[in-house]
């Protein structure tokens, strides 16, 4: 399928109750696109992060938010959330009792693979659009380490939780 054909939008109203929507429309789409199981998995939990903030933090103002999943140059998928409310979120340096575990949560996956996320304005709304990257090319993962010319990297079943790996330069 071309990457001008993986786009999709879906507009979720601001409650709770919606959350869950946002999150089975995300892994439905990313499913028929052929998205791997692990990234099928991050993007849920990211969609699903941010459409909460919306609903805790921008509701009053946004009463509906619009999730965009797109694949781009067929490199990456790209993750939106955009709402109406102007207050630019930053995460918090850790989660604290009252909250901020959220954007928190996300930066720590989207380091973990290697991608790139940004709060950006929405002009047509005068709100915002919190925009997350991820490549979808899997770098390949140290696991073990014995010298700097016999190196462990994993094989697909070590991914699995399996004992056998591939020892020598990643292929």
């Amino acid at each position: 399928m071309s990457s001008t054909a993986m786009h999709h939008d879906l507009q979720v109203i601001s409650t709770a109750e919606h959350v869950p929507l946002a999150r089975r429309e995300t892994v439905k789409v990313l499913a028929s696109w052929g998205m791997s199981e692990q990234v099928v998995d991050t993007a849920c939990l990211i969609i699903s992060e941010l459409v909460t903030n919306v609903v805790q933090h921008a509701a009053v103002l946004s009463p509906t938010a619009t999730v965009t999943l797109t694949v781009e140059d067929e490199a990456e998928l790209v993750l939106a959330v955009a709402d109406a409310h102007p207050f630019k979120p930053k995460p918090l340096p850790a989660a604290h009792d009252l909250g901020g575990r959220g954007l928190f949560l996300v930066n720590a996956l989207v380091r973990e693979v290697h991608g790139r996320a940004e709060v950006v304005p929405d002009t047509a709304t005068g709100g915002k659009r919190i925009v997350v990257r991820l490549p979808l090319a899997p770098r390949p993962r140290l696991i073990h380490r014995t010298s700097a010319s016999n190196l462990c990297w994993p094989t697909p079943s070590t991914r699995k939780g399996h004992a056998d790996a591939r020892i020598g330069p990643p292929p």
